[in-house]
C-alpha cells in the first residue's frame, strides 16, 4: 500500500458520524500493527491501532486508479468480533 492518503469532505463527515478524528486515522494508517484486507479491485480496509490503543477499521479507495494514492472514505471503531480477529492476527505477527 502506498503512503499517500487524502481526506475528502465526505470522509471527514463520515469520521464525525463515528466520532473518529483524522489524527487517529493517520496514526492507524501508519501503525506497524496493521491488517490489510482487499475488498475489491480498488477498495481496501485497514484494521489498525491508533497510538492511544483505539482499534479502527479504515476504508480506503484507490484514487483515480493510481496504486500509490488512496482516498480515505470512512473509519470507525472495530466491533467486538473484528477486534478479536484483529488481536489474533496481530499476535500472529510476533511469532
Amino acid at each position: 500500500m502506498g503512503a499517500r492518503f487524502s481526506f475528502t469532505e465526505v470522509a471527514l463527515a463520515n469520521l464525525r458520524v463515528y466520532d473518529v478524528t483524522p489524527g487517529e486515522v493517520w496514526e492507524a494508517l501508519h501503525s506497524s500493527r496493521r491488517v490489510i484486507r482487499h475488498l475489491g479491485d480498488d477498495v481496501t480496509v485497514v484494521y489498525a491501532t491508533a497510538r492511544r490503543g483505539r482499534r479502527l477499521a479504515v476504508l480506503l479507495a484507490e484514487a483515480d486508479g493510481v496504486d500509490t494514492d488512496w482516498e480515505i472514505l470512512s473509519a470507525r471503531e472495530l466491533s467486538d468480533i473484528e477486534a478479536k480477529r484483529y488481536d489474533e492476527a496481530v499476535r500472529g505477527f510476533r511469532r
